[in-house]
């Protein structure tokens, strides 16, 4: 005869208090679980200790409020020291179950044996909780409905657990944290009805803990007093997420405070620039951050000459408008990422990142400097000042300090220059600054004072020995120095920025030349040397048409000789002035040929007309047989280009047959002529026939106008002999 179960029915206003104790439970969790994260260890085990007492006690509470829902045809009675019993593993519960939500990282195989440890623990608190009805016979367990609540409440421990890192994360608000929560607490009422649903009470049972606490009694312990602790814990975590609100916002406003007075404190307040202690501290951030990524940079120092003069005239106020209105005018001529800083009374510094070529430097030095001088109109004054420039780079100045003291070193040796100059730092400037000062200063207005002059030496066709053009060479006559060697002033003009000047001086020389000899009738190409400087000049195609221009020459009696070191340090540059300066007409010839490290691919697509075989190479033809075979390649290299070659360097007979031998078109050298000015030149050139048909260059007298031409020349090739 099969075994009758007695017929259960549900109070549903206590699974309504149970699931509603169950949802908030859940939802307290998450914000327990955030608390416990967002303090240091003291404070983030308290909140442990207390979601776990506050949590586990409504765990507890749930669980029993659904056995009592259980209502049977019999007087029921729980016993006291189990349910008290069953607390505890509520509150262990509760606590894992916050520890292990607070774990972001756990790895996947440590949430689903929580989950197991979970459902497990759920089960085992019910089973607790039913013994602690006493019935004779004995309960029974249905392990289909037992297997049921076990897969339901393994889904409420994944939905849980994906609750809390949702809340954690920040994705949910509170409402719909709480309609989670209640999804998740339905699961769990759901498994633990299923659990209650398992027991099966025989018919005819009697409850032997009948005399025990009674069910209406549970009801009142366990509705109001855990609604009454959820409530004051919820308040407790309101209260300490404002609070935590209030500190960040509090440090915020103080970082904020703080960054501003950092800012101010490394702000000029005349001109909203970097201070000296800003600019110091973006530079040794530059370089010790991001280290090897930086390649190249450098600081340029401008000192306002005679600023303090203008401020003992007219008052701090018009200086604080000058320094403005500079700073404005500076600040339209640097870069994007360049740091422009004011670091004293009447001094500025510059940072320039990813600047290593020192004529680009130099170039930005001369606008900079041109910037400054231009006049400005302030306060109805008309002001013109001047700016003395010194210029350190990154590596040669390899750290904050020697980049700041550098600059310093070589503004103070511009200002020593008179100012209004601009210089790069270089080893042992201290100890020859006083003479290099000196002698800048002089080549600065020797073009004033017509101390600068050209000399010309010959380039002869290799074949029949006639003149084939002339190379113009720069001297400098001083009064009391006499004649000073390129090699000691044009260091002294490229470092001072003095080298465009001069470059564009035997331009405009040279171009005069050709125009007076041709008015003579004589057509002599005249070649002269293009600087790396003028090189990177932007507008050196309007400085080359206008010289020619003025002096009505032919482009094609103009040369233009580049070093082959200079051609190939920035080759696409050079690429684009060649073919600029090939549209205007200019014949262009590589110098020094064989000294740098061309590439072939280059070489071939640079416009040039010639090819200067450098004179180390000539010096050894007679004596190497491997300098005449590097000779006779560059030669036929050249001519398979449509090249011409030039050998500079000639001095004797024995080179020059060599080189004839070998095909070279065109010699140069002292075997010919030494450089000489035009007045020898053009005895040379009577010396060797070259007939004029002109006597406006030379002093003449009437009816006798070519023989006293020659008399003139041979007089003067007999003086500069």
């Amino acid at each position: 005869m099969s075994q009758q179960w007695m017929e259960p029915h549900y109070d549903a206003v206590l699974l309504l208090a149970a699931s509603a104790i169950g949802v908030y439970a859940l939802y307290l969790q998450s914000l327990v679980v955030r608390r416990v994260r967002a303090h240091d260890r003291d404070t983030a085990f308290t909140w442990l200790l207390g979601g776990a007492l506050s949590v586990g006690t409504a765990i507890w509470a749930e669980g029993l409020l659904g056995l009592i829902a259980l209502k049977l045809p019999l007087q029921l009675g729980y016993v006291r020291a189990i349910v008290l019993a069953a607390w505890l593993p509520a509150v262990v519960l509760g606590a894992g179950s916050i520890r292990m939500y607070c774990q972001p990282g756990l790895a996947m195989h440590m949430r689903v044996m929580g989950g197991l440890m979970v459902s497990a623990a759920v089960c085992l608190l019910n089973f607790i909780m039913v013994s602690s009805v006493v019935l004779k016979p004995s309960v029974q367990w249905d392990p289909r409905y037992v297997g049921a609540a076990v897969g339901v409440l393994l889904l409420a421990s994944a939905a849980g657990s994906v609750l809390v890192r949702w809340a954690l994360e920040g994705t949910l608000r509170h409402a719909r944290t709480l309609a989670v929560a209640a999804l998740v607490a339905i699961l769990f009422r759901a498994g633990q009805m299923l659990l209650i649903a398992a027991v099966n009470v025989p018919v005819g049972a009697v409850s032997v803990s009948g005399d025990q606490m009674s069910g209406d009694y549970l009801q009142l312990l366990l509705t109001a007093p855990v609604f009454l602790l959820l409530a004051v814990v919820h308040l407790g975590t309101v209260l300490d997420d404002r609070a935590m609100r209030g500190q960040a916002a509090l440090k915020a406003s103080l970082q904020q405070a703080q960054a501003a007075l950092e800012e101010a404190a490394q702000q000029d307040p005349s001109t909203g620039l970097f201070n000296r202690q800003g600019f110091e501290k973006h530079l040794r951030a530059l370089l010790e951050d991001q280290g090897s990524e930086v390649k190249s940079l450098c600081v340029f120092r401008l000192s306002l000459d005679g600023f303090k003069s203008h401020v003992e005239s007219y008052g701090h106020d018009m200086g604080d408008a000058i320094v403005r209105h500079l700073a404005g005018r500076l600040q339209g001529l640097v870069r994007e990422g360049d740091v422009l800083a004011r670091s004293d009374t009447d001094e500025y510094l510059l940072l320039c990142k990813d600047l290593s070529d020192e004529h680009v430097m130099a170039q930005l030095a001369q606008r900079l400097g041109e910037a400054i001088h231009e006049p400005c109109l302030i306060r109805d004054q008309d002001v013109v000042l001047s700016a003395s420039i010194g210029i350190a780079s990154f590596p040669a100045s390899n750290n904050v300090d020697q980049l700041l003291g550098h600059s310093l070193d070589a503004m103070l040796t511009a200002r020593k220059a008179g100012g209004g100059a601009h210089c790069l730092y270089e080893r042992g400037m201290d100890r020859t600054g006083a003479e290099q000062i000196e002698m800048q200063r002089d080549l600065r207005h020797a073009i004033a004072r017509n101390e600068l002059t050209l000399y010309f030496q010959p380039k002869l066709h290799a074949q029949d020995k006639t003149l084939a053009g002339v190379e113009a060479l720069l001297r400098w006559t001083h009064p009391q120095r006499g004649m000073v060697s390129p090699v000691d002033f044009i260091p002294v003009a490229e470092r001072f920025g003095l080298i465009g000047e001069l470059g564009q001086w035997v331009l405009n020389e040279a171009c005069r030349h050709i125009r007076m000899w041709h008015d003579a009738g004589l057509n002599v190409p005249v070649a002269i040397n293009l600087s790396a400087h003028q090189l990177r000049q932007p507008d050196l195609e309007l400085r080359v048409r206008d010289a020619l221009k003025r002096h009505r020459v032919p482009a094609r009696m103009l040369i233009m000789e580049i070093t082959e070191s200079t051609a190939m340090d920035d080759i696409e540059a050079s690429l684009r002035v060649f073919d600029m300066l090939d549209a205007i007409g200019v014949r262009l010839s590589i110098d020094d040929f064989g000294t740098g490290y061309s590439s072939l691919s280059y070489l071939r697509r640079l416009p040039a007309r010639q090819l200067k075989i450098d004179r180390s190479f000539v010096n050894d033809l007679a004596a190497s047989l491997d300098a005449q075979a590097i000779v006779e390649a560059v030669v036929r290299l050249a001519h398979a280009l449509g090249l011409e070659v030039v050998a500079e360097g000639v001095e004797t007979h024995e080179q020059a047959l060599i080189l004839t031998r070998l095909q070279c078109d065109e010699l140069q050298g002292f075997l010919y002529a030494v450089p000489m000015p035009e007045a020898a030149l053009l005895a040379w050139l009577v010396q060797h026939g070259v007939q004029v048909q002109n006597a406006a260059p030379v002093p003449v007298h009437a009816g006798h106008e070519e023989e006293d031409w020659r008399v003139w020349g041979e007089q003067e090739l007999a003086r500069s002999s």
